[in-house]
């Protein structure tokens, strides 16, 4: 097993984190014994223990998977995006897990996307989960599916996991990225000449392959999903940098563990192997769009 330090996932920032993430998930389709950790230099940098021997192998596999791998979520939804009638949700999750071959991909992505049982109180439409952040016009689906379509080139990849990040893909970051948000008091240009979003595209699209890692449920038909806290009516998001190698498995675990979630109001010891916890606010604006805010540390 060879060891590959991804130099442009942080893991302290929201999406470096949630790209490592999901990058463990996608490697251990292919190696089962892949394990993801954290080394400290100047920051948390991701290192990769794979049978991918160099950094060109694991570009290739990429590049190879994302032409073969459309997630079918992508297309379960049809025209529309996450929203839609609880009844239909409820369906969706049955079908997936119906008949002979069972699609638990498609499972894992729909029970992580909104919690079946939740619904919001004004169109009774399913509740997503906190990481979707669109809103009005906006569709969280069709973002990932622009971003998928830029991505297939090698240089999203490059960009992604080895950095620097030059925000290269004409996209939006789905709210993930808090380089991204616009603050125009403390950005160069005028409000008028800064419409275009910008992200990087690899990055983004291994967070939404993380996202069956953080399943949503029902609580009195309110959403609550894995790595979530609510604390003065402001929604966290919490994870861990693990200093250790581990598993796609013992990473699951540890997301949704007390040391890493706890009580709002109250933190637990790290367990042995967690190096760090980070914490960061899903700030929103206008009618329900979100962003995240810059993380903090917490142990």
């Amino acid at each position: 097993m060879s060891r590959i330090e991804l130099t442009g996932l942080i893991g302290s920032h929201p999406l470096g984190a949630l790209a490592s993430f999901g990058l463990l998930r996608v490697v251990s389709r292919t190696d089962p014994n892949a394990r993801l950790c954290f080394v400290e230099r100047d920051d948390w940098i991701c290192a990769l223990d794979s049978s991918f021997v160099t950094n060109d192998d694991l570009l290739e596999f990429l590049g190879t998977w994302t032409e073969s791998a459309v997630p079918e979520v992508l297309r379960a939804f049809g025209d529309d995006d996450v929203r839609v009638a609880p009844s239909r949700f409820h369906d969706m999750i049955r079908d997936a897990l119906a008949g002979a071959t069972p699609d638990g991909d498609l499972a894992s992505f729909l029970v992580a996307i909104a919690a079946d049982g939740a619904e919001d109180n004004t169109k009774h439409l399913v509740k997503p989960s906190p990481f979707y952040m669109a809103s009005g016009q906006q569709s969280f689906l069709d973002t990932m599916r622009r971003i998928r379509n830029h991505v297939r080139k090698r240089e999203a990849w490059s960009e992604a996991l080895f950095g620097p990040w030059r925000y290269s893909t004409p996209e939006s970051s789905a709210g993930w990225d808090p380089g991204t948000e616009r603050l125009h008091a403390l950005r160069h240009k005028a409000p008028s000449a800064d419409k275009k979003p910008a992200c990087v595209g690899g990055a983004v699209w291994l967070g939404f392959e993380s996202l069956p890692l953080f399943p949503s449920f029902s609580v009195a038909r309110v959403v609550r999903t894995v790595g979530w806290v609510e604390e003065k009516r402001t929604n966290q998001f919490r994870w861990p940098v693990p200093g250790r190698p581990v598993s796609i498995d013992a990473l699951g675990v540890l997301l949704a563990s007390a040391e890493v979630v706890g009580i709002p109001g109250r933190r637990r010891p790290l367990r042995e192997g967690i190096a760090a916890v980070y914490e960061s606010t899903r700030h929103e604006f206008g009618q329900g769009y979100g962003v995240f805010r810059p993380a903090r540390r917490l142990g």
